[in-house]
């Protein structure tokens, strides 16, 4: 069953990729007052190519998230454990009333951690994707697109689907360094 969804994914994927590169590549769109076409004379449209995964990487978030998850598994760890002990030798319904007076007390500080949790991967995604796109204006590229797709197998494995097997530019770097510029404006402000 798992692999039959996986490879009803990865055709999806791929339909979905061919239509827009068929699409990219059959637009005849004019080009607004002052701006250039990404065509080039020959007709040809520049594709650039990024390792979504390394770009996220690279932004300082990540670090932050990672942290933020592993203070939040280690808090609901350490509150479960506390429930087992003082529920020692309690009935069924007073461990069920410490549990719900615990989590009442859990859930501001969770909430809050996963509130900041968010804020910090929206900021990311925004970055990131101004990156991007700044990086594909300046390269004057018609389209970007992911080099892979990550499909969880189960909990411990992720199989790396590639998404583009031959062309495109890789812009990963540009793409890295153009994101690290706009961490450094914001960090200055």
């Amino acid at each position: 069953m798992r692999k039959f969804v996986i490879s009803t994914m990865v055709g999806i994927l791929v339909v979905l990729l061919g239509s827009t590169l068929v699409l990219a590549q059959t637009q005849t769109k004019k080009p607004a007052q002052g701006q250039t076409s990404s065509a080039s004379s020959s007709g040809t449209v520049a594709i650039g190519v990024v390792d979504i995964n390394k770009i996220f990487d690279a932004h300082p978030n990540t670090a932050k998230i990672a942290e933020l998850e592993r203070k939040i598994a280690e808090e609901f760890q350490k509150r479960q454990q506390e429930l087992n002990e003082k529920g020692k030798g309690k009935t069924r319904e007073e461990v069920q009333k410490l549990e719900e007076e615990m989590n009442a007390a859990w859930a501001p500080v969770r909430d809050e951690m996963l509130k900041e949790r968010q804020a910090l991967i929206e900021e990311r995604y925004g970055d990131v994707i101004s990156a991007i796109r700044k990086v594909a204006e300046s390269m004057k590229l018609a389209l970007v697109v992911r080099s892979a797709l990550r499909i969880p197998v189960n909990q411990k494995e992720v199989l790396e689907m590639p998404l583009v097997l031959y062309g495109g530019v890789d812009i990963t770097d540009q793409v890295i360094q153009e994101l690290q510029n706009i961490v450094a404006a914001k960090e200055k402000k």
